[in-house]
């Protein structure tokens, strides 16, 4: 009895389950049916919407229209036709692999052939580059040519100096015991130069100064004590002394093979003590100096003068002539003359071997 109750009872539960099954699909098949017919109006309306929201098309648009459309059939007709015909042959095909590999070795070929060609490019854009800059830096040239050329032709020509006839007397040899003074003369200036006072006034000053120095004492029998200096130190300390004689500078310079000191007076040849005009003058300058030439005792004028300056000497020499001065003269383009010390010093370096073929003598200064 039992079992047949549970039975019962299980088969009461069945049914009623597919009762509630049926109800929710048919509530789920009304609700597609609702959604679908919702859907159909919505696109109802949005085609309606969309035909509204449509321009109309112009005669010239639908005219497109239609030979868009034959091309198309066109197309569409080659297509077939490509579709129609038979398949190639394998000849054809390995003819058209051949023909294949030579367009692409062709196509090696000219890309090869185009780098070279953006080379030879590039190449000649560097080579205008440099070609333009060239003919600038030329322009500039010839510019400067014809500023040149106008400045020249705005120069006044040189007139030649009037050729100076100078005459030698005969001459005679310099005394022994003659007192040298040199007189340069450098265009239209005549430079006297008093080498004599010169080597006093560098003479004294060395001699206030000589204990400061080192010195080497060499005594040999029969003979006075040799003072020897140290030419380094010597010629540093004449290096800080300023010593001058109107515009002409006196200095003591190296003289590293030898062992004597020499005086050196140095002038401005732009600068004289007196020029051509002043000769002219009977109280000029130049006279003054020729007057205190002849009151020195045994007094010598040698006369360096330079190639352009021999009109200026004719005229220096006339009025030396005419006071009687001893005068003699030679052609020296120097600014400075020279005069040995009474100052030994050591040797800074070994003096020249002797030229291996022996010198002519050098002719002594002679008066004319």
């Amino acid at each position: 009895m039992n079992f047949r109750r549970r039975r019962r009872r299980k088969k009461g539960e069945s049914e009623s389950n597919l009762d509630a099954l049926l109800d929710v699909l048919t509530n789920v098949v009304v609700v597609l049916i609702v959604v679908l017919l919702l859907l159909q109006i919505d696109v109802e309306k949005s085609v309606q919407r969309i035909f509204d929201n449509l321009m109309p098309a112009t005669p010239e648009q639908v005219e497109f229209a239609k030979h868009r459309l034959n091309d198309l059939d066109e197309q569409i007709t080659k297509q077939q036709e490509l579709l129609d015909a038979p398949a190639p042959t394998d000849d054809q095909l390995e003819q058209m692999k051949a023909d294949l590999a030579f367009l692409e070795k062709s196509l090696a070929d000219n890309k090869a052939k185009l780098i070279a060609l953006d080379e030879l490019k590039k190449l000649a854009e560097k080579t205008e580059k440099e070609a333009e800059a060239e003919k600038k830096l030329t322009d500039e040239r010839l510019a400067k040519i014809r500023e040149l050329e106008a400045l020249l032709d705005q120069t006044p020509r040189p007139q030649p100096q009037a050729a100076s006839v100078v005459s030698i007397p005969e001459s005679k040899p310099i005394p022994n015991n003659a007192n040298l003074y040199y007189c340069f003369i450098t265009g239209d200036q005549a430079h006297l130069i008093d080498v004599i006072d010169a080597q006093k006034r560098v003479m004294e000053v060395f001699d206030r100064q000589k204990r400061e120095f080192e010195v080497e004492r060499i005594r040999e029998r029969g003979e006075r004590t040799r003072y020897v200096y140290q030419q380094e130190e010597v010629v540093r300390f004449f290096e800080t002394q300023e010593i001058k004689v109107r515009n002409q500078t006196v200095t003591v310079p190296y003289n590293k093979p030898w062992t004597r000191l020499n005086v050196r007076v140095s002038f401005d040849p732009a600068r004289g003590d007196a020029s051509a005009a002043d000769m002219d003058q009977p109280n000029g300058r130049f006279h003054r100096m020729m007057e205190l030439v002849k009151s020195r005792p045994r007094a010598v004028l040698i006369f360096k003068v330079k190639p352009d300056g021999f009109a200026t000497y004719l005229k220096a020499r006339q009025i030396a002539d005419g006071m009687d001065i001893p005068c003699g003269w030679e052609v020296d383009g120097n600014n400075h003359v020279s005069a040995p010390l009474d100052i030994e010093v050591n040797r800074l370096e070994q003096p020249p071997p002797p030229p291996a073929t022996p010198l002519p003598p050098v002719p002594g200064r002679k008066l004319d």
